[in-house]
């Protein structure tokens, strides 16, 4: 299974990612010399890094690992999943944290020419209301880390002033969200779509980028942090097969291999090494809590004899002997993590049927858009359904546009979320202010849960995470059966182990060292 990344601004829906964003490119000639003699190390990538061109906007957090290249972020997650300064220098909130207050690196230069400047960045952030953007679906008017507005009274000092307090604005502003491109790129946003306009270490080598195959990037020499990155050369090498990904770095072709088929973990392990990382949940948003499309949703007792008809364990133990059954949203190693749902909402078919019966839908038919044949968890799952006296009705896709229209048409829809590090972020920009959320459907559990995790630090944050995990579980907004795991392969004897931005599902590319 690919492992997919969802962008707020668009629908992934109904068993199909409508955008493939987790994972990016490979290269030739893995890890020896470049052309000109510099030392260079070759990523492989399981899907197209730039399909829709090279504006990092139009993609998910994930695509970080290939625009950090290019790019600056105002904030950067780490190893450790902290959001740190990148293009800040210092930053801090207002006692109600309502606003933050940012202070701007000296000599950072852009590709065309531009300078940072408080100004460009308010700039970038104002692009907010481009419904194409990702910052559209997080900081956004109705989002809920939205920004209010953003000052610029100096040239080196940002104000942002926030819609909703938010005590860890930083993590909205790391990233792929807080990358901020160069003064053209902010007019002509379009340019984006043939070259970058970034101020990040690397430049692109057109003479050697084949779009939708192979991207090359050569260190910028005169860039701030171009002393910061370990190798000279970036080759990207774009693999989607997953056998042939494996090869690549079984062979030494690629040094990376990100993200690896489980089927081809072993493979890979005997002749190299890998790295995982959790934090990808497998499952189904509800899209309907209101009954529009199915009005047995309308009932929550509805979706909660889905979670409770559903037998994770079997799911698990059959198919996916490397993962792990979960019944809730947030990852194992989040804060906010409650093993005790796992066990409030174990499988318990008798029960399912009694809240149907109850609800006045003992025999419910639900419709699920697919991309092409059913997988085998949709099989499973339609087979364990199906004995609580659920009907689900696969709908194959003949169309993007009937793919994308099943996020208003459907009451449910299935794939992998990569909730990551920042659950209450996903949750935002994706549960409540996203696709998942077209509805505008509220529930004041999660939406008092939602604003103390962001308006909160330390003990009271992770308490009302705590409280968020438990009110989306518990209201069946979101119907997980497990948690996956994102593997990279390496070769050790070129480059060290990869590290992961904390339980994001990518790399921290700029932490990719030589072997010593």
């Amino acid at each position: 299974m690919n492992r997919l990344i969802t962008r707020p601004a668009l629908a992934l829906t109904a068993g199909v990612a409508v955008v493939s964003l987790a994972a990016c490119g490979a290269g030739s000639g893995g890890g020896g010399a470049s052309a000109s003699g510099n030392k260079a190390v070759t990523v492989a990538l399981n899907s197209d890094a730039a399909p829709s061109g090279y504006d990092p906007q139009l993609y998910s957090q994930g695509q970080f690992t290939f625009f950090s290249s290019m790019y600056d972020a105002l904030f950067v997650t780490g190893a450790d999943g902290k959001a740190a300064p990148s293009l800040v220098t210092d930053f801090k909130n207002n006692a109600a944290n309502t606003q933050l207050t940012l202070t701007l690196k000296d000599g950072v230069t852009f590709t065309d020419g531009s300078k940072l400047d408080s100004t460009l960045v308010k700039k970038n952030l104002d692009q907010r209301s481009n419904p194409k953007l990702l910052i559209n679906g997080t900081l956004g008017k109705g989002g809920t880390q939205e920004i209010k507005d953003v000052a610029a009274p100096d040239p080196k000092t940002v104000v942002i002033t926030w819609a909703q307090p938010q005590a860890s604005g930083q993590d909205a502003l790391a990233d792929t969200s807080g990358i901020i491109v160069g003064a053209n790129a902010v007019e002509k946003r379009d340019s984006l779509a043939t070259a970058p306009d970034g101020s990040g270490p690397y430049t692109l080598d057109t003479g050697k980028t084949t779009k939708g195959s192979t991207y090359q990037v050569v260190k910028n020499a005169k860039a701030w942090s171009a002393k910061d990155w370990a190798f000279d050369t970036i080759v990207y090498k774009v693999i989607t097969d997953p056998q042939a990904l494996a090869n690549a770095v079984v062979s030494g072709q690629a040094d990376v291999a990100w993200q690896l088929d489980q089927t081809t973990v072993a493979l890979v392990d005997s002749k190299q090494k890998t790295t995982k990382v959790g934090g990808v949940i497998v499952g189904f948003p509800v899209f309907d809590k209101l009954g529009k499309t199915n009005p047995a949703f309308k009932d929550p007792n509805v979706r909660l004899a889905l979670s409770y008809g559903t037998d994770r364990q079997a799911i698990v133990k059959d198919l996916h002997p490397a993962s792990k059954a979960t019944a809730q949203l947030f990852p194992s190693g989040s804060s906010g993590f409650d093993e005790a749902l796992n066990t409030t909402y174990a499988y318990q078919p008798e029960k399912a049927k009694q809240l149907l019966a109850t609800a006045g839908y003992p025999n419910l038919s639900i419709d699920l858009t697919i991309g092409g044949q059913p997988t085998a968890d949709e099989l499973a799952i339609q087979n364990q359904w199906k004995k609580i006296g659920v009907t689900l009705k696969f709908v194959t896709a003949t169309s993007t546009d009937q793919v994308f229209a099943a996020a208003v048409t459907q009451p449910l829809g299935f794939g992998p979320f990569s909730v990551g590090s920042n659950p209450a972020g996903f949750v935002a920009g994706v549960v409540v202010g996203g696709f998942a959320n077209l509805q505008k459907a509220s529930d004041p559990a999660i939406q008092g849960a939602l604003g103390k995790a962001l308006g909160a630090s330390g003990a009271a944050q992770t308490s009302a995470l705590k409280d968020l995990n438990a009110a989306i579980t518990n209201s069946g907004w979101y119907i997980p059966v497990y948690e996956d795991f994102t593997y990279a392969g390496y070769n050790a004897s070129k480059v060290a182990a990869p590290s992961w931005a904390g339980t994001n599902n990518y790399l921290v590319l700029q932490a990719l060292k030589a072997s010593s």
